[in-house]
């Protein structure tokens, strides 16, 4: 998804972009892939994948030492550029955890390693990252094989350390822009990966088997059997697809990336580090449900919106629904395909429908009265108590705001049980983006705050997308949030949302919205601005038109079905007729 702050220009225009680095969107184009093509189905390595990840443990025995070093180089100047932050530990924790973890694994004289090490710190640096591109791929090895196998080192390194952290694969982004490799290819090398090491079936080993049986009569799996997990094979034995043991998460690494780098997790240990990543495969979140009410709230359960497994998940949270069916929150996002691990969080149904009515009450009554115009337009003076509004709309305003009330405090409560959800790392140590529109973002915006509180937040989220969020668009606020964030925070707003300015009407003219307006916090980097104006002309159109919304911030969909495509045109000209007939009233 979205690339390191550094290296992209805000949607807005307001943020500086480093001179050295290009100019990339907020997020790499997936069109062409092989694994953004609707299919839940796993996908396979490809020959050309096996030989990219078999090359990347002999990267030091092809290259020369000044390739090496420039590789290494680089790494640094992504790292000291758009995450070293002197006045962060965490941060610079991970910047010099990283650095200390890559040239472990590249051979370079002990002087020089020194010197990159001062230079993670800025000292002596030059900062000239086009000679040090070009360095890398005047390598014939690298010219011949292309860039990609450096990249397959960079994720197998993570692997072998049991997190794949969200800043990680950020830099890997960045890393993967500079030296022209192709992020497509890239995300399918990962879930490649992952369909060997997760979906192969191998034959369970006796070792495995006594182990695993041995933990089950000891009934040491707890609240983790509901999930499908389990203990076992000398303490960890990997709760995926029937109890993969540690022999046969070997195999199958052994059969990607070959005997030799494989090495490094073909133990019990490596078993337990690849467990650390991929937690239960997704059954950590999909099989996730509040067991007993916590708070107010009395609904919170992930499901699955695809079938497969990736490096990387994404989960959505939706502000409000149509209905109360079983699909009701699945199908709001089936044409979203930013992975093939898709998640979406079903909570307080009750709730949500009687706000879904609500709201399509509200907008249906201003068109009704012929205000819907004079709203949007008021909307524009961007001061809450400052409109005017109609006394025809503030005497229906009841049947809006005792439902929204309820919801917005549930809202927040959702959030912080999401932040402990999170935290407890159910769906393993990888990254993770989560996307919400409405009522969905405010409670990713308390998943966020609350989690900011907790020193061990950090490099669990990668990117996050707010659209339409009734929440403060207080800079400190939103910083606490960026603090999270490994990557990106997608701020989608409607400068003529009159609805959400409406719900907000008692507030002080003070009172910014985040889903009115750009959230601007000066210094913060991570903060994108998208103007949704030209698409959302009500809050209600952010459920209507989702997959329109999404695809115009970047993230990836799928085409339209038939019947998606049939009752969007019903509501655009339902739309168009009632303001046609109130025009001409």
């Amino acid at each position: 998804m979205a690339v390191p702050s550094s290296v992209a220009d805000n949607v807005e225009g307001g943020l500086p972009s480093r001179p050295s680095f290009p100019q990339l969107p907020v997020f790499p184009s997936r069109q062409g892939s092989r694994s953004s093509n609707g299919s839940n189905s796993s996908t396979d390595v490809s020959p050309q994948h096996r030989s990219i990840l078999a090359a990347a443990s002999r990267f030091s025995g092809n290259s020369e030492a000044a390739t090496r070093y420039a590789f290494v180089e680089l790494i640094c100047t992504i790292l000291r550029l758009d995450f070293y932050d002197s006045e962060d530990s965490y941060s610079l924790a991970f910047c010099e955890l990283v650095l200390e973890t890559v040239l472990a694994k590249v051979d370079l004289p002990r002087r020089t390693k020194v010197s990159v090490r001062h230079h993670l710190k800025g000292e002596g640096t030059s900062d000239d990252i086009v000679s040090l591109i070009t360095t890398i791929k005047a390598n014939a090895y690298i010219a011949e094989r292309g860039s990609m196998h450096l990249l397959a080192m960079l994720v197998l390194i993570s692997i072998e350390r049991g997190e794949y952290d969200s800043r990680f694969r950020v830099m890997l982004r960045h890393a993967s822009a500079l030296l022209g490799s192709s992020w497509d290819e890239f995300e399918e090398l990962e879930d490649g990966l992952t369909h060997h090491l997760l979906d192969d079936q191998y034959v369970e080993s006796d070792e495995s088997r006594k182990s695993r049986e041995k933990a089950e009569k000891m009934k040491k799996v707890k609240r983790y059997a509901m999930i499908g997990a389990a203990t076992g094979v000398g303490g960890v034995i990997i709760g995926l697809t029937g109890g993969l043991a540690a022999p046969l998460v070997a195999a199958g690494a052994g059969v990607v990336i070959g005997a030799g780098a494989a090495a490094g997790i073909a133990t019990t240990a490596g078993a337990a580090v690849l467990g650390s990543v991929f937690g239960v495969a997704g059954a950590g979140l999909a099989g996730y449900k509040m067991n007993k009410r916590v708070g107010a709230i009395e609904e919170f359960v992930v499901e699955p919106l695809t079938e497969g497994h990736s490096l990387h998940c994404i989960l959505c949270v939706s502000g409000w629904i149509d209905e109360n069916s079983p699909n009701a929150f699945q199908y709001q996002w089936r044409h979203l395909w930013m992975s093939k691990e898709q998640y979406t969080l079903r909570y307080e149904s009750k709730y949500l429908v009687e706000l879904g009515k609500a709201i399509d009450y509200i907008v249906s009554f201003a068109v009704s009265y012929a205000v819907q115009h004079t709203l949007m337009e008021t909307a524009l003076a961007g001061l809450v108590a400052a409109v005017a509004w109609p006394v025809a709309l503030l005497s229906a305003s009841s049947v809006l705001d005792n439902p929204w009330n309820v919801c917005v405090t549930r809202a927040a409560e959702v959030g912080e049980q999401l932040a402990e959800v999170l935290l407890s790392r159910a769906h393993g140590k990888r990254p993770i983006t989560l996307v919400g529109f409405s009522l969905g973002a405010r409670v990713i915006y308390h998943c966020l705050l609350a989690m900011s509180k907790r020193s061990e937040c950090r490099g669990i989220i990668q990117d996050v997308v707010l659209l339409g969020a009734p929440v403060s668009a207080s800079p400190k606020e939103w910083k606490k949030l960026c603090s999270v964030v490994g990557g990106r925070v997608i701020n989608g707003y409607c400068e003529t949302d009159w609805l959400l300015r409406f719900v907000y009407r008692t507030m002080s003219v003070q009172f910014a919205i985040a889903g009115t307006g750009p959230v601007e916090a000066r210094g913060e980097k991570k903060i994108v601005n998208f103007n949704l104006s030209n698409i959302v002309k009500g809050h209600l159109d952010y459920a209507r038109k989702l997959t329109e919304i999404l695809d115009a911030v970047g993230m990836r969909v799928t085409p339209r079905s038939a019947a998606s495509k049939i009752d969007l045109e019903a509501y655009e000209q339902q739309t168009t007729v009632q303001e046609g007939e109130n025009g001409s009233s």
